[in-house]
């Protein structure tokens, strides 16, 4: 059963898995005119077997696609993970305390 917060707690952590990514693509880019006046020395950046030269764009790209891949693998992890937790809180009143207690 889904609650008015429960509902809203998803869209909190999909907004910060949304600004996330975005501050990865905006640092990539960054980081991209920083490493830039390198790029005549030859360098770039490899993914396994994929090759790419080091421009804003493409870090850019880069850094956006490996933190959503990344979090969103944890992310989908969570979500499968919370469709078996039934587990709900007790409700203990005071005198149940005081018998837990003793």
């Amino acid at each position: 059963m889904r609650t008015i917060a429960s509902t809203a707690g998803r869209r909190v952590v999909l907004v910060i898995y949304a600004v996330a990514v975005i501050i990865a693509g905006l640092f990539g880019y960054v980081l991209g005119f920083v490493v830039r006046p390198n790029v005549l020395d030859g360098t770039v950046g490899s993914l396994g077997p994929i090759t790419f030269a080091l421009s804003p764009l493409n870090l850019a790209i880069y850094g956006a696609v490996m933190i959503g891949l990344t979090l969103g693998v944890l992310l989908l992890g969570v979500t499968y993970a919370s469709r078996y937790d039934d587990a709900t809180p007790m409700e203990v009143t005071p005198a149940d305390r005081s018998k837990n207690e003793n």
